[in-house]
């Protein structure tokens, strides 16, 4: 069994400096969690942000206008945009982000503006990465990391398609990025970790 890490994902300030351990390095904040999560409040990146680097971590902000799927349209991009902006004024440290076409590919247009704005801020590929078209995974997740995104963030089913799951980190792995799973429940961590050496997990905290 591999080393592995948990960060903690939290929606709430609270949650944030109750979840803090001494090993923890990172630690994400989002509104929403029971819906995919989405973009929390300035006031809640703010005073994260101060308490995250008061206790010597980093911070990645959850960019996300809304649930469901990762098709958004040009207003949605904006607010993103302005969101990931906000974020690095604020002194976040990284975002994770996502957006997809219509027919399940990245949408470089959107995704190159949303890079530009996190203003070199870290920037992780969020859950859109499980609605991409198979067939061109490779290329798609190539493209991320040419541009500049540092890792991807899966979320698996409560009982993963271990395959995919491995061919995932496989290709993550080979275009230099890091693999980040969000975990569903307690036990998945150990298993997957035993399973596929996956060794780093999101996992919310109340």
């Amino acid at each position: 069994m591999k080393l592995k890490f948990i960060e903690p994902l939290v929606s709430n300030y609270p949650a944030l400096t109750k979840s803090i351990t001494q090993q923890t390095v990172r630690a994400t904040i989002a509104d929403n969690l029971t819906d995919g999560g989405t973009t929390p409040s300035k006031g809640m990146i703010a005073e994260s942000t101060v308490y995250a680097h008061d206790h010597q971590l980093s911070l990645t902000i959850m960019i996300r206008p809304r649930g469901g799927d990762s098709v958004y349209s040009d207003p949605e991009l904006k607010i993103m945009e302005a969101d990931a902006l906000d974020a690095q004024q604020l002194g976040a440290d990284g975002i994770i982000v996502s957006a997809l076409t219509a027919d399940g590919q990245v949408d470089t247009e959107a995704m190159a503006n949303l890079i530009a704005a996190a203003g070199g801020m870290s920037v992780t590929f969020g859950t859109a990465v499980d609605e991409l078209n198979d067939a061109q995974l490779a290329d798609n997740l190539k493209w991320l990391a040419d541009n500049g995104v540092e890792k991807v963030l899966t979320k698996p089913a409560s009982q993963p398609d271990l395959a995919r799951l491995s061919k995932l980190n496989n290709i993550v792995g080979a275009a230099g990025m890091q693999l980040i799973v969000w975990t569903s429940s307690d036990t998945q961590p150990d298993q997957l970790n035993e399973q596929l050496g996956l060794n780093y997990f999101l996992q919310p905290q109340k």
